[in-house]
């Protein structure tokens, strides 16, 4: 990608973090960037190419965050998979806040969206069973108390930001790994 096009994706994306993805327009951006419409659109097309090139980097940021699992299925390294959402977070809250704004008018972004929330459910769910097996965890939580636990962090990982923005609560890493 050219040092112009990622400009206007980091333009795009802080813009959208600020305003709310339904708010942006390209004007916005080329305003932001101090660059023309017309040479904004010589880069991209329209917003929605912005958008699926800024999904795009939001998806390669999501799967770095899963490939963490792989390092180990512990609970000591759930710590650290936790601090990666937590910076995801930060950095794209729009992401977060926008949920349904974009599965009104992306069905395809939010499919993705679904596809990486499955993602982290599984992970969750198998390093739960994992530490029962080591026993770390009580063997006295069955199966279906695991999914529900490994359902609790995903949605709480969706929306903790969201929840945070609402009651007005300056967000907080401590506050975020406690939450889930």
């Amino acid at each position: 990608m050219t040092q112009t096009k990622e400009r206007i994706i980091t333009s795009a994306i802080n813009l959208f973090n600020e305003h709310g993805f339904v708010n942006v327009r390209l004007q916005n951006i080329a305003d932001d960037l101090k660059i023309s419409v017309g040479n904004l659109a010589y880069h991209f097309k329209n917003k929605e190419a912005i958008v699926s090139k800024a999904y795009e980097q939001i998806g390669q940021e999501l799967a770095t965050i899963l490939s963490s699992y792989r390092a180990s299925p512990d609970l000591r390294d759930l710590d650290y998979q936790l601090g990666m959402y937590y910076q995801f977070i930060k950095k794209f809250p729009f992401y977060f806040i926008d949920i349904l704004e974009v599965k009104r008018n992306h069905p395809h972004l939010h499919d993705e969206r679904k596809d990486f929330i499955c993602k982290m459910r599984i992970q969750f769910e198998k390093r739960l069973e994992y530490n029962k097996s080591r026993g770390i965890i009580k063997e006295s939580m069955n199966d279906q108390h695991i999914s529900q636990v490994a359902d609790n962090m995903c949605t709480i990982i969706t929306f903790w930001y969201t929840c945070q923005a609402i009651k007005s609560e300056k967000e907080k890493a401590g506050n975020f790994k406690n939450s889930v």
